[in-house]
């Protein structure tokens, strides 16, 4: 399977639901500060440090770059996006070929959510983080369009609340990525993930099983991932909040969470709960489970 192929089916990190019922906000005040989030520009990196960099590093700009793609049965790339920085909404970029984009100038220590909005999708959001000195590079957005939406919906009984927003991330295992070759899953099994603080009535988590790589499903009854990682919570109050990760003997990247009234917010690999160590550690051969 080709690298593009393996990006368009390897997860169940996305959300289903919530933006459809309306359009996104044209402004966005900003995610307040947290004090976890991506600091460092590889997708191994540990949670950020609270040293902030020297004044001659922070006056350089640096690149942030990623993809999009579709979460729908046939996969593929979405072309003609507009990306926002929804800290800084006059700043925006579009998708390219393969679904690229970039933002060649972005202060560092700057926080950075991203939202992509296309004709037929959602709009939906990244992960919020702090944009380091190497800037970012692979940051994601897995969109499901509207029919994946009614499946999903459908498949969880569930009314998506336009007042709220859905979360999802895909909780990844040590060394692999949307980005990687090896052919199969790349979740990291055996975790269980939490959203703080948790509002009381929010529904989930909810972990993704799995039949083989590319046939998954949201399943209630399950207590914690799967190999293929994928987690959500449903109909969340609007805030601020940290996705964790949690597995005996393996730790795993935090993520911040600015999740506004009718949003998808997917922190998905690489930028998501990526696990820094221990775990079952990379994929390096075909795993069709």
């Amino acid at each position: 399977m080709s690298r593009r192929n393996l990006r368009r089916c390897a997860s169940a990190a996305f959300v289903f639901w919530a933006a459809a019922c309306g359009e996104a906000n044209e402004t966005e005040p900003g995610i307040p500060d947290a004090d976890v989030g991506a600091s460092d520009a590889t997708p191994d990196a540990a949670a950020p440090d609270a040293t902030a960099p020297d004044a001659a590093v922070a006056s350089t700009p640096v690149p942030v770059s990623g993809h999009a793609f579709t979460f729908t049965a046939g996969g593929g790339d979405i072309v003609g996006a507009t990306v926002r920085w929804v800290e800084q909404p006059e700043v925006t970029s579009s998708t390219g070929e393969g679904g690229a984009f970039e933002f060649p100038e972005v202060p560092v220590g700057r926080d950075l959510t991203l939202e992509l909005l296309a004709e037929g999708f959602p709009p939906i959001r990244t992960g919020t983080h702090v944009v380091p000195v190497d800037g970012l590079e692979h940051l994601t957005f897995q969109a499901p369009d509207a029919a994946m939406y009614r499946l999903m919906s459908s498949i969880l009984r569930i009314t998506p609340d336009p007042a709220r927003c859905q979360i999802a991330s895909t909780v990844t295992r040590i060394g692999n990525s949307l980005y990687d070759d090896t052919p199969g899953t790349h979740g990291e099994p055996g975790a269980t993930v939490r959203l703080d603080p948790m509002p009381t009535d929010v529904d989930g988590p909810v972990y993704f099983n799995l039949a083989r790589y590319n046939a998954i499903w949201p399943d209630r009854a399950l207590t914690e991932t799967t190999a293929d990682g994928g987690v959500l919570f449903l109909n969340v109050p609007p805030g601020d909040y940290t996705l964790t990760a949690h597995k005996s003997d393996t730790t795993f990247r935090p993520v911040r969470i600015g999740c506004r009234a009718g949003y998808l917010v997917n922190a998905s690999p690489p930028w998501g709960l990526q696990a820094l160590t221990g775990g079952v550690g990379p994929r390096t051969e075909p795993d069709w489970q």
